[in-house]
Formats: structure tokens, C-alpha cells, sequence
């Protein structure tokens, strides 16, 4: 799942900072919310009639306690706390019928009919309010609604490359006529995209925004985040092992920075997290860094995620396609035929851990496992090795029954079987997203039926770790180090 980090009464900017020196230290600053992200994530899973009389609720409950300190704060400070309360409010009433969608087995995203009448009252074009975030955050859900419509309806929109990009785009200029709003919204779209994705496929895009005529500010840094994800490509081998609808699919081929960098390495296929939504190649916790100083080849996989491709993406196609590729063209591309393993973070450890599983035959359902070839080892942190259960969201099973499969056939905890590769799990204890408890299952599964499986736990730290959690980061280098040694593929 994807939780949207709010915080309801940070500092803004340095003009809004300065009128709030009255209340920097009151109780505005830490005030409890009745409408905070982990209560908000808590009704995602109830009725919708139920969702609005809670939200509604704590709407109200909100504006009163912050209507009791009104005379401690200046009128203009109010002002805009409550306009932050409000945004906030219909915010949630226009993001909540996809989190439901998302979260449970719900068949579609029902929107929510009192929206349009909430927003005719709702200054959403004025000015003062671009810098809140909350403004921010209900543009960006009002857009994605209005996209996700788009896309079930249009066919242009439904090929080619950013498919999610191109409709945010069409839907931002359906949405706001306001000259100077659109030109901020797109821009912040455009950023949102460069920064959770990369730079491919936009071109189109970025001509139609430079067409709206942002400043030389927004130019500047949208130009700088382009020229900074082009950087990435240079000095490696880059090959497309697939082409969909026309766009060609990419891998990296990374040569280790360390030991022994010479001949034909030992690699490993590397898929980057991002919730099946978004990510680049490029993204990892260390886990890239940790494998290329070891002596072992990367080869950075491009794959489908659903912000590029929407409907059509299948992950598990391309990884399975980019491990064939990867296996016919190893002598040209200095890899080791007999050692190539994948690896992954979050969602990409998903796929590498499936692969471990399911096995590299694109067979549905799954071939027996007398049938299946596996990729030499495994290595995946923060992976999520039971997306069928039940603590998982209906994401995952919506995602494998739209493409005429069984969750089952996709879930590594119900593929356990004798002869899977030997795994690495670098996993924290208290991952918010992955339960580190279905880690214990799988690993003891997997080595009652004689499989070599290593299991180190990151105590106390949660699922992004590898990005911030410097012990964390430490132990998992020396854990893919002690793996790679034990395996055979440093040393010789």
C-alpha cells in the first residue's frame, strides 16, 4: 500500500513562516488531527456510507477544537488553518474510493457523488492557498480521478509510453482554466513524475507544458532533473531485450566496481520497488552498490510499472523476458551462463522472489516443479513473499485475475517447493508494508523441504531501511557479502 505522509501544520514558506511567529510554539504546531493519515488508513477497508459519516465526523471535530483556539491566534492565521482543514476534508472524500478499490476486493472505484457540490465552495484557484499542502495534495487527487477516467475512456491515451503522465496532463487542462494554476499544477506533475520515475518517454509531455509557459525557475529545475536522469544512462552497456506497443524495454549492464571485475562475472537481474507503480532502473537501497563491489555484474531492469503503461503493465512477463535475454546473451554481455540470480527491493523483490518460486518458464499456471528453471540465487529485501493473503491489499490479486491468472500462481509462500535456489532475505522486523512475521513462514517452509535459505533480520528498523537506517545498511552490505561468499560467486 501507499500511505501519503501528512503533516497538518508544518511551516510553509518563509513569507507564511514569519505569520506564524505568534503560534510557532502553540498548540496549532502538534495539534492532534481527527482526520490524520493512520485514520484515514484505517477507514479504507469500511462501507462507503460508513467512510463518510467518520470522515465527515472528524471534519467536524477537527474545526471545532481548532475554533477553541481562536483567540490565541491572529485572524488571518485561522484563516488559513481552516482553509487547511478544508482542503484536507474533501481531500480524503475524493481519495478514499481508490484507496478502497486499492485496498480491498472491491470491483471498481465508485467516486464519491458529493464531491462536485464540496468543490463549488472551495477556493481551489485562488493564489493564497498554492503553497499549503494540503491545496497540493487535493489538486493532485482531483487530477488522478479525473485521469484515471480518461484512460479507461481513451484510446491514444491507452498506448505508448507515460500513459498516467499524458493523462494527469489531459485532465490538469479539463480541470482548471485558470491560466496560472494549470501552469503550477502541470509543473508539479511533470517534477512528481521525473523524481518518482525517470526521464524516459517525456518528451512529448514536456513540450506540451513548455507550451503553457512556466518561468525560468520551473524550466531550470525540470530541465536539471532531465539532465541528471540522462546522466545515469552513460558509461554501460544499454540493450533493449523487448519491445511493447513500440517503446523498447531496456536492461543496464553494470560491471562490478570491486574484486574481481574481470571476465565473465557472476550477475545479477536487479528490479527496482516503487509499489508496481512507479521506479527507475536506477533506484536501490545499497543492494546494487553492495553486489558491483562484491565482484558481481548488475543488470538494472527495465520493466513495466503502471504510471508508464497503466493496464498493460505485467512485471512478471518482462522479468521473466529480461532473465531469458539476460541467459542467451550472457558470453557477449561478460556474464557468468551458470550464475545468474535476481534481486529486488519492495515490489521488484516480489518479482525476484517469484521468479525464485514460480520459476523462469512463462507458463500459466505454473508448471510443476520438475518443470521449472530457477535463476542461480535470490536476493531480496523488504519483499512481500505472501501478496495472496490476507494481509495484503486487493491490489495484487486485482492486478493477477485482470490478466486471467490465479494470485496463487504468483504468491512465493504458496510456491515453496524442494530445489528452489538459495535465497538471501535482508528484511526489518518491523516493516510496515511486508510482514517480517510471513518472512519467518516462508523461511521455515522453504527449509523443511531442504532449500538453503538465509533470513537476516534488520531488528526494530521498518521497510525502507536500506534508504536511511545506517546500521541496517551496514548489516545488509555484510549479509549479501557473507551470501556471496557462501554461494561461491566471490573468490574465484
Amino acid at each position: 500500500m501507499a500511505m501519503l505522509a501528512i503533516v497538518l501544520a508544518q511551516p510553509l514558506s518563509a513569507q507564511s513562516a514569519a505569520t506564524v511567529a505568534d503560534s510557532a510554539h502553540s498548540p496549532l504546531r502538534d495539534r492532534p488531527s481527527a482526520m490524520a493519515t493512520p485514520r484515514f488508513a484505517a477507514l479504507w477497508t469500511v462501507t462507503p456510507a460508513q467512510f463518510r459519516r467518520a470522515w465527515d465526523s472528524a471534519y467536524a471535530v477537527d474545526r471545532e477544537a481548532l475554533e477553541a483556539m481562536r483567540a490565541t491566534v491572529s485572524a488571518q492565521v485561522m484563516e488559513r488553518e481552516l482553509m487547511r482543514l478544508r482542503f484536507r476534508h474533501v481531500w480524503g472524500r475524493t481519495t478514499w474510493p481508490f484507496f478502497h478499490w486499492r485496498e480491498t476486493d472491491a470491483p471498481a472505484v465508485d467516486s464519491d457523488p458529493a464531491v462536485e457540490r464540496l468543490l463549488r465552495d472551495l477556493p481551489v484557484a485562488d493564489p493564497r492557498w498554492r503553497t499549503l499542502p494540503e491545496h497540493a495534495e487535493l489538486v493532485a487527487a482531483l487530477v488522478h480521478e479525473r485521469a484515471r477516467r480518461l484512460l479507461a475512456s481513451d484510446s491514444a491515451l491507452q498506448r505508448g509510453d507515460v500513459q498516467w503522465l499524458r493523462a494527469e496532463f489531459a485532465a490538469a487542462r479539463a480541470l482548471f482554466g485558470d491560466a496560472a494554476l494549470l501552469r503550477h499544477v502541470t509543473t508539479q506533475l511533470i517534477t512528481t513524475h521525473l523524481d518518482d520515475n525517470d526521464a524516459r518517454g517525456i518528451d512529448s509531455v514536456r513540450a506540451r507544458w513548455l507550451s503553457l509557459g512556466p518561468d525560468s525557475l520551473a524550466r531550470h529545475r525540470v530541465d536539471s532533473m532531465i539532465t541528471a536522469s540522462t546522466a545515469l544512462r552513460a558509461g554501460h552497456v544499454i540493450e533493449a531485450y523487448r519491445q511493447v506497443d513500440g517503446v523498447p524495454l531496456e536492461i543496464h549492464v553494470l560491471r562490478p566496481t570491486g574484486g574481481d571485475t574481470l571476465g565473465a562475472r557472476p550477475a545479477m537481474l536487479w528490479f527496482h520497488g516503487g509499489s508496481g507503480t512507479t521506479g527507475s532502473w536506477s533506484h536501490s537501497p545499497g543492494v546494487v552498490r553492495a553486489l558491483r563491489s562484491n565482484g558481481v555484474a548488475v543488470v538494472a531492469v527495465e520493466f513495466r510499472t503502471s504510471s508508464r503503461f497503466d493496464v498493460r503493465a505485467d512485471p512478471y512477463d518482462d522479468a521473466v523476458t529480461a532473465f531469458h535475454y539476460v541467459q542467451h546473451n550472457a558470453a557477449r554481455l561478460g556474464v557468468d551462463a551458470a550464475r545468474i540470480g535476481v534481486a529486488g527491493f519492495s515490489s521488484g523483490a516480489g518479482l525476484a522472489l517469484t521468479l525464485g518460486t514460480r520459476g523462469t518458464a512463462v507458463v500459466r499456471p505454473a508448471p510443476p516443479p520438475r518443470l521449472r528453471a530457477y535463476p542461480a540465487a535470490v536476493i531480496v529485501t523488504g519483499a512481500c513473499v505472501a501478496p495472496a493473503g490476507p494481509r495484503e491489499d486487493g491490489y495484487f490479486r486485482k492486478m493477477i485475475q485482470r490478466a486471467g491468472g490465479q494470485p496463487s500462481d504468483y504468491s512465493p509462500i504458496d510456491l515453496v517447493a524442494a530445489g528452489q535456489p538459495p535465497t538471501l532475505f535482508v528484511h526489518a522486523t518491523r516493516d510496515e508494508y511486508c510482514a517480517f512475521e510471513d518472512v519467518q513462514t516462508f523461511v521455515a517452509l522453504s527449509r523443511a523441504v531442504g532449500n538453503d535459505v538465509t533470513l537476516s533480520a534488520v531488528d526494530g528498523a521498518t521497510h525502507f531501511f536500506g534508504f536511511y537506517h545506517r546500521p541496517g545498511q551496514e548489516q545488509m552490505r555484510n549479509a549479501i557479502a557473507q551470501a556471496l561468499a557462501k554461494w561461491g560467486w566471490t573468490g574465484r
